[in-house]
């Protein structure tokens, strides 16, 4: 990238990391030029996933998206 400062966070979902696509992700991603910083698989709290979709918190979907984010392990990336 060009510009050092600026950081993109990069989240592979629980479908993702069951279809095995890790590896395919970041490829593709390093392929437009993007750094891998740091990277991590998780299994995320409901606390953390309301609090970083709390834009979406009124929206009818919202309550599946949290059930559908909790189940399973997530890869997060920087």
């Amino acid at each position: 990238m060009n510009n050092q400062n600026e950081q993109t966070f990069i989240l592979i979902k629980p479908d993702g990391v069951e279809r095995g696509l890790i590896g395919e992700v970041i490829q593709r991603f390093e392929k437009k030029g993007f750094q891998i910083l740091a990277c991590q698989m998780l299994l995320p709290t409901q606390n953390l996933l309301e609090e970083h979709y709390a834009e979406l918190k009124q929206k009818d979907f919202f309550p599946s998206l949290i059930k559908f984010m909790l189940s399973g392990p997530v890869i997060a990336m920087v």
